[in-house]
Formats: structure tokens, sequence, C-alpha cells
């Protein structure tokens, strides 16, 4: 799967929208809570419907 910078994502931390792509890591800016950004591996993000 291809992301790009503003998709919306689901993480095991919650949801979050994508903010950089580098190679199978993924910096995603997560929204439930907490405002962070943390960096998932692509393989524990999935795509979410707007």
């Amino acid at each position: 799967m291809e992301y790009q910078p503003g998709d919306l994502v689901s993480t095991p931390n919650g949801n979050g929208y994508v903010n950089e792509v580098i190679e199978n890591q993924v910096i995603v800016d997560l929204i439930d809570g907490d405002d962070r950004r943390e960096v998932f591996d692509i393989t524990q993000i999935a795509l979410l419907e707007e």
C-alpha cells in the first residue's frame, strides 16, 4: 500500500494523519487524545475512509 502525506490512518495507538513516509516507516500525527507524532512500520497501519 502506498501512503501519501495527509492520508487518514489507523495505528495501534489511535487514528492520525500521515506526515511523512520514509521507506518502510511512516510518521503519523496522532489525533486521538494527546496530539503527538509517532513512527510506525508500514505493516502496523491501515488506511481509513474520510
